[in-house]
């Protein structure tokens, strides 16, 4: 095999590896990874651990990140712990570039036959996955071994020394060296990991990679700018927290790697002081770019949320028939996602009212609102992405049919809360005072409603069944001293409060079968 099909091989395989690892990992993660980031909120430095499990779990810190974002989104993390998972999930990520590092080429083709009869055999979940995120290492390490075969002869060409001593001559080259292979990678670790094959093939020195290595993680800015299209307040705040770490990162790296040609030991010379592998050097180089930049950058992410802050402000004009908790980004994460429709109905409730209009100012098809019906579609489709794009378990493709259940009876209320506004709005004026306590007791079982639907707190849903009883003593008392009201009515307008009264009924009981619903569920989970 020559050359140049050797090394493509290996590249093929490689980005085959990173795919299925990826995939696997972050289905790994699911929701163990939710969990663990709860736990996290606990205290600081339980959330920098849990950055660095995540880290060394999913192998991106663009997926960690877009993770997070729909956690805090859901409410899952708060603000401060979420940046602290951001920050420290780079340490964590170069676990694998110790792997590659390490001399175990004997081991690979059997790691590789043995994941891959695993993942062909086994069905149940979920073991076929992690023997998938088994193959896709083993995938990547072959990987490496076939490219550092097929460029361990280029080490010999003068050609290609030569063209390595130009392009690696100023580290400031080697630095955008190592931007360009990340971000065609779309890994650092995964350029990293190319490094030290090339050091290992004896077709680069350590010195040399030193500079690429540090100029790795502004490889994936651009990718995280091109992903984050559509968030934005906290949500797109804690992706530009990622990116302004990769800039701190690679500005602090080669600051020091200045510092350290000018005479002063520093990471390069303790890299070469406490072991003597090359590859292991330069993983260690590696380990220390993201490890020193996070515990510099950690007493500090406050004011660096501030900044951020002052950058990209909270968008005060936002529209209340657009979504403000659904993203493309949240549905590589499910659990999240579903977490995020639950809030977004809770909006579509606290959009729907009831007061006296005439019957043109609503949606001629529907009697919504525009921005209830925006607000609608929106979850629907959202709702359809969820069930076609992404792998759903089969418990939370259940709890997406009652997500989708509860949508369409918040739509006939919508529908009734218009209906009811219309009629209410062809009482006489006189009569339209009788009306305050039914309309009252209205919004205050939306007001409640919204709040059980966004959060699902046991008590919130009890609160909303009990006050959306519209069988009660209350309520047929209210309705008694409407009609009484309404008695001195003559001519066409004494059919009004029928009308009206009708109108309130049907209001009235689906509030009460979505506040059964909800509790049937809470009783459920």
């Amino acid at each position: 095999m020559s050359v140049f099909n050797g090394a493509i091989l290996g590249l093929g395989l490689f980005f085959l590896g990173l795919q299925l690892t990826g995939q696997n990992m972050r289905a790994l993660a699911g929701g163990g990874f939710r969990a663990a980031v709860s736990w996290a909120t606990a205290s600081p430095m339980a959330a920098g651990i849990c950055g660095l499990f995540a880290g060394a779990l999913m192998q991106s810190a663009t997926a960690v990140t877009f993770i997070v974002v729909s956690m805090l989104g859901s409410g899952v993390v708060q603000t401060p712990a979420a940046r602290l998972i951001v920050v420290w999930c780079n340490p964590g990520l170069t676990a694998l570039a110790f792997l590659a590092a390490f001399n175990i080429h004997p081991f690979v083709a059997f790691w590789v036959g043995m994941a891959g009869i695993a993942m062909g055999s086994i069905r149940k979940k979920p073991w076929n996955t992690v023997a998938g995120a088994l193959l896709g290492v083993g995938v990547i390490l072959f990987a490496l071994e076939q490219l550092g075969s097929g460029l361990a002869p280029l080490k010999e060409a003068t050609w290609f020394r030569d063209g390595m001593e130009l392009a690696l001559s100023s580290p400031w080259q080697g630095f955008a060296i190592g931007i360009a292979a990340a971000a065609i990678l779309q890994s650092n670790t995964g350029a990293t990991m190319v490094l030290i094959t090339l050091v290992e093939s004896g077709a680069l020195g350590v010195t040399q990679a030193v500079p690429a290595v540090y100029g790795t993680n502004l490889g994936a800015i651009l990718l995280r700018i091109l992903l984050a299209r559509g968030l934005k307040g906290s949500s797109l705040r804690l992706v530009r927290m990622e990116d302004l770490f990769c800039l701190f990162s690679g500005a602090v790296m080669m600051l020091l790697l200045v510092i350290e040609d000018a005479g002063v030991p520093l990471v390069r010379a303790l890299a070469f002081h406490l072991v003597s592998s090359d590859p292991i050097r330069l993983a260690l180089v590696f380990f220390l770019s993201n490890a020193v930049p996070a515990i510099l950058m950690t007493p500090w992410l406050p004011a660096c949320g501030l900044l951020l802050k002052r950058l990209w402000p909270n968008d005060p004009a936002a529209e209340p028939g657009r979504p403000e908790f659904l993203t493309s980004q949240a549905l590589a994460d499910p659990e999240s996602a579903l977490d995020l429709v639950n809030r977004e109905l809770g909006r579509l409730f606290s959009l729907i009212e009831a007061t006296p209009r005439a019957s043109g100012s609503a949606d001629e098809e529907s009697n919504e609102s525009p921005a209830q019906v925006q607000l609608g579609a929106a979850i629907e489709q959202f709702c359809v992405r969820l069930a076609s794009e992404a792998t759903l378990t089969h418990s939370q493709s259940l709890r997406l049919q009652r997500l989708r259940a509860w949508l369409h009876t918040l739509r006939h209320i919508g529908e009734a809360a218009g209906e009811l506004s219309a009629s209410l709005a062809t009482l006489p004026p006189e009569a339209l005072p009788s009306a305050d306590p039914l309309l009252n007791w209205v919004r205050n079982a939306i007001a409640s409603g919204a709040v059980a639907t966004s959060t699902l707190a046991q008590d919130k849903i009890r609160a909303f069944h009990q006050c959306s009883k519209f069988k009660s003593p209350e309520v047929r008392s209210l309705r008694s001293d409407f009609e009484a009201a309404s008695a001195g009515l003559t001519g066409e307008a004494r059919l009004r409060p029928g009308q009206v009264l009708d109108n309130f009924d049907i209001l009235a009981w689906l509030l009460h079968r979505l506040s059964k619903l909800l509790l049937k569920n809470s009783t459920l989970s």
